[in-house]
């Protein structure tokens, strides 16, 4: 688990992991906090490593983890500081690693909300995707990743793999207060271009926590729009298809009567604004 939240923040995910995991070996990596905030998660993390990252950002928080599972052949689960995994979690995932090929590099499971306050009436279905919720059906299937991925909150990798393609990318991900996405998407686009296999599984689920200021409009177009800057950099969309898409979505929201509809044309609006916005800085994968 990597955060850069306080000791009280991160408690019940790591209790959580701690009970379903008791002998599985525990990392805690934190990410641009200071000596006293680090001794302090230190001491209320008895029974995990607590490694630190000086510098902000949680892709480097990850390759600190990737680091510390020095043997290739180890699987490296990470579970987000505000997500919470299912009883049962650690023995499904163990089991469904057991049952994989060897081409198969990452696999990830569902990702439930659960409500700190109901959410408003204009939050629907097709929206929860911003808030990182996941559910790709009731079945084990390898996804096709320029089309599908697994969400980093609730994600594993061989550690082989994902060292050769060199961990990920320090460009993407949320770094101190930046919002920003992608780093997952971009390990597991590399990894299938390696000819590795990208597997969802639906037993291995965990929730994660939606504290009332993610349920906002502003939040959802923030997050949205920054996720479609990394898709657009990352080239995972064109920028003249963006440039359509949102051209429909926004005029869609003006006419729209329904408050549910109207949310979702401007989420809609918002993530393809990113994405042209970040095709100007396209980023070149070697």
């Amino acid at each position: 688990m990597c955060t850069n939240r306080s000791p009280d923040a991160v408690a019940e995910s790591l209790a959580a992991i701690a009970a379903d995991c008791p002998d599985a070996p525990r990392a805690l990596v934190t990410s641009g906090l200071d000596g006293a905030a680090i001794a302090a998660h230190r001491a209320a993390a008895p029974g995990w490593e607590v490694l630190s990252e000086p510098r902000p950002g949680l892709s480097l928080a990850r390759n600190v983890a990737l680091a510390w599972a020095d043997d290739d052949h180890d699987i490296l689960a990470f579970v987000d500081d505000d997500a919470v995994v299912d009883p049962g979690w650690g023995a499904a995932l163990a089991a469904r690693w057991d049952a994989a090929p060897g081409e198969v590099a990452v696999i990830g499971g569902p990702i439930r909300p659960r409500f700190d306050t109901p959410p408003p009436a204009w939050v629907s279905d097709s929206i929860l995707p911003a808030l990182t919720v996941l559910d790709r059906g009731p079945e084990v299937r390898d996804l096709d990743s320029t089309v599908e991925a697994v969400y980093g909150a609730n994600i594993s990798f061989r550690a082989g793999p994902l060292r050769a393609i060199g961990g990920f990318d320090p460009a993407l991900g949320h770094s101190g207060r930046r919002i920003y996405f992608a780093e997952e998407d971009e390990a597991q686009r590399l990894l299938a271009a390696r000819g590795f296999r990208v597997r969802y599984v639906p037993d291995a689920g965990v929730l994660h926590v939606i504290p009332p200021e993610r349920l906002t409009r502003g939040s959802f177009v923030r997050r949205r729009y920054a996720y479609g800057k990394a898709l657009g950099a990352r080239g995972g969309r064109s920028r003249g298809v963006a440039a359509r898409q949102l051209t429909r979505s926004a005029l869609a929201a003006l006419v729209a009567r329904d408050g549910r509809k109207r949310m979702e044309r401007v989420v809609r609006a918002a993530e393809n604004a990113g994405v042209v916005y970040g095709s100007t800085r396209p980023r070149r994968i070697a």
